[in-house]
């Protein structure tokens, strides 16, 4: 074990009853952070259906979770043999998960990065290969795959700027990490080269595009979709969803609703917090400045008069994103670094972003150039950003078709993929 390797284990060994706390501290406002919290020390297990013919996927929660479904929809075509161990960080990931494959895959919270934690989970599942999804780098599950001999990928990597000067301060602990990796398969060029500046071979760096442009609408997607419009009354009404919100956002898009409600009362507004554990704390934000606020748990169907919806359910945004006529994509107006505007755009629906979009920055730069998104970068921007789209039907249906192409333009990123991974089960 290195130097820092050791530092940067004995840290997070003395840091376990704190992180225990954190648990229990965010159980508050989502119970499911107290369950099953034995998994998190390599505990409690589930049993490997067979031992020799295992890949592993960790995916930490739901964004990586619909790119690690992908990924599990190709491997189960091309190794049908073969056992899917998925391994989450969050509840909701885990919720996501259990929800699209059920029982037709392994599941666990992926313990803490310890030495004796990763050896357990090594030894229990035996795995022939580990998959890495988006930015997921832990120094001692990477130094365990080496130590037994399994090969180990990052894919559909990204590394934003910022995150590279981060990553380029903790050199001496990620640096042998990122080397150690068999193959980190990059989104794009960009985010290769950042790669490759933090010591990376070239020959284990693969351009595959990003995964989340290879999104289809399936029949039950659109049925979800028809029914959410139908429940909100679209056909009388606009309906603009704010999607995966922050902290610092809601309030924004609350004030910029307030001045295009003056205008347009009939103007839906859905929000969707991005963390289950805020919602009730949107809720009560949201109905002190609008009283004309419901749950969408408590209220599917909408009456006449509902202003505002807070969305409060799982599993439901990417048809809400079917049911808009305008979608604003959160983690935009606070440096969060936004979240995956693509969702909507596959929709044929306009965007709208705050200027705060470093993870998503090729995407955000792509549907920009085809005039497809737009940017606002506070709520009085907003409320006129929103209040030119709703006023113009036509250029809203001319921006989310520009939106439709350039996502199918992009896509192949998953096949690509694939091939780069061959190598690794062969």
């Amino acid at each position: 074990m290195t130097f820092m390797r050791l530092v940067y284990t004995l840290i997070l060994l003395l840091s376990l009853p704190f992180l225990m706390l954190r648990l229990y501290w965010r159980g508050r406002l989502l119970p499911t952070y107290r369950q099953r919290w034995l998994e998190r020390l390599a505990l409690g297990l589930p049993k490997a259906c067979d031992a020799d013919r295992v890949i592993w996927i960790h995916a930490v929660s739901v964004g990586e979770v619909v790119v690690a479904s992908k990924l599990i929809q190709c491997l189960q075509r091309d190794y049908p043999d073969h056992v899917l161990l998925v391994t989450t960080t969050t509840p909701t990931g885990s919720e996501r998960l259990l929800q699209t494959w059920g029982d037709q895959v392994l599941h666990c919270y992926l313990p803490w990065d310890l030495p004796w934690a990763m050896s357990q989970v090594f030894k229990r599942f035996n795995p022939r290969a580990v998959f890495l999804i988006e930015t997921e780098i832990w120094p001692n599950l990477v130094a365990q795959a080496n130590s037994t001999g399994v090969p180990i990928a990052l894919l559909n990597a990204r590394l934003s700027a910022r995150s590279a000067r981060g990553y380029g301060r903790l050199g001496a602990l990620l640096t042998p990490t990122l080397q150690s990796l068999d193959l980190i398969v990059a989104q794009t060029k960009a985010d290769a080269r950042r790669f490759i500046a933090l010591g990376v071979e070239p020959s284990r760096l693969a351009i595959s595009g990003n995964i989340k442009f290879d999104q289809h609408l399936t029949p039950e997607l659109r049925g979800q979709a028809g029914v959410i419009r139908d429940q909100w009354g679209s056909s009388t009404r606009e309906v603009w969803v704010a999607a995966s919100t922050h902290e610092g956002e809601e309030q924004q898009l609350l004030r910029a609703y307030e001045a295009l409600a003056k205008q347009r009362p009939k103007l839906l507004l859905c929000i969707v917090p991005r963390h289950p554990d805020r919602f009730e704390r949107v809720f009560q934000m949201a109905l002190a400045a609008n009283p004309k606020t419901i749950r969408r748990s408590s209220h599917p169907t909408i009456e006449a008069d509902t202003q505002v919806v807070v969305a409060d359910t799982m599993g439901e945004l990417v048809p809400m994103l079917g049911a808009a006529d305008i979608v604003f994509m959160g983690g935009s107006l606070v440096p969060t670094g936004g979240h995956n505007m693509l969702e909507a755009a596959q929709w044929g629906v306009p965007v709208v972003s705050g200027p705060h979009t470093f993870n998503f920055a090729y995407a955000s730069r792509l549907l920009i150039k085809a005039q497809a998104m737009l940017i606002a970068k506070d709520a009085e921007e907003l409320a006129l950003v929103v209040s030119g789209l709703l006023a113009n039907e036509t250029n809203r249906r001319v921006m989310g078709s520009r939106g439709q192409t350039a996502v199918e333009g992009e896509r192949g990123a998953l096949e690509r993929l694939v091939q780069a991974i061959k190598p690794l089960l062969a």
